[in-house]
């Protein structure tokens, strides 16, 4: 304790003054506080020791046995002494956040939100409700994994002095739209019903001109087979695999099928 100037202060009488240096010591603990100055001495003992070795092996094995001289040495002693200019602390969250900052800070949340929906919409979309578990579990991964590098990288985003502080936070809004409108139009791209992917293979191409397109047909899908029959009569059709939230394509299930669309070149 390095004491008070009040030579009655309770501190002063609790911590008597001992020995030459004036260091005030808890009554009893003189051998503890002792003990604690010699291990500190031997550890600072040890690691001069150390850094001698290190620098003997460096001379032997880099040096070529030469010792440097001592200016080279003073200008490395220069260099580790600069180590906190060269590599500065990790920048950290203000106390207070500006107008600014906090409209980044806003808008990278509304981006990890954006990416955490991601698992669920194509989770629905695929027909992967069943499995909500493992869903809700890489939601949270994101979530978490978004929320530590904001942490992490935040204070670096947002050390720019007015409103320049405030341009990640505009490119992580887009961002976040970008996902947040585009994860529906993707996920019913590739995880499509049999209905979708019959216009889009057949009904919008080789069909389009044929009795089977798609405003002169009544289909219905059974069993996973997905029969399109033309209103005007005709062979219907037969396909599958008919299964909602699959990628497989629509392929045909019988010989008058299979004439159906070569037929018309499908």
């Amino acid at each position: 304790m390095p004491g008070f100037p009040d030579p009655g202060h309770p501190l002063n009488r609790a911590f008597p003054r001992r020995g030459a240096t004036g260091t005030r010591i808890q009554p009893g603990r003189e051998a503890e506080f002792n003990q604690l100055r010699s291990d500190r001495s031997a550890v600072h003992a040890r690691a001069l020791s150390f850094g001698d070795a290190v620098l003997a092996l460096l001379v032997e094995h880099r040096a070529e046995g030469a010792s440097p001289d001592s200016g080279r040495l003073r200008g490395a002693g220069r260099w580790v002494g600069r180590e906190q200019q060269l590599v500065p602390d990790r920048a950290k969250w203000p106390t207070k956040l500006n107008g600014y900052q906090g409209a980044t800070l806003a808008g990278l949340g509304w981006l990890v939100l954006a990416c955490t929906g991601l698992p669920l919409t194509f989770g629905h979309r695929a027909d992967l409700l069943s499995h909500y578990t493992l869903l809700f579990l890489a939601a949270g991964l994101i979530a978490c994994t978004g929320t530590a590098l904001i942490y992490r990288h935040g204070p670096k985003l947002i050390t720019a002095p007015g409103p320049r502080a405030a341009a990640p936070g505009i490119a992580a809004t887009v961002i976040a739209f970008a996902v947040w409108q585009g994860q529906d139009p993707v996920a019913d791209y590739y995880f499509a019903g049999p209905y979708d992917r019959y216009d889009r293979q057949y009904a919008n191409g080789c069909l389009a001109a044929s009795p089977y397109r798609h405003d002169a047909v009544q289909a219905m899908v059974d069993d996973g087979v997905l029969t399109v029959t033309p209103v005007t009569g005709g062979t219907p059709l037969r396909l599958g695999p008919a299964e909602e939230g699959s990628t497989h394509p629509l392929r045909p299930l019988d010989r008058a099928t299979q004439a159906v669309l070569t037929e018309h070149r499908c």
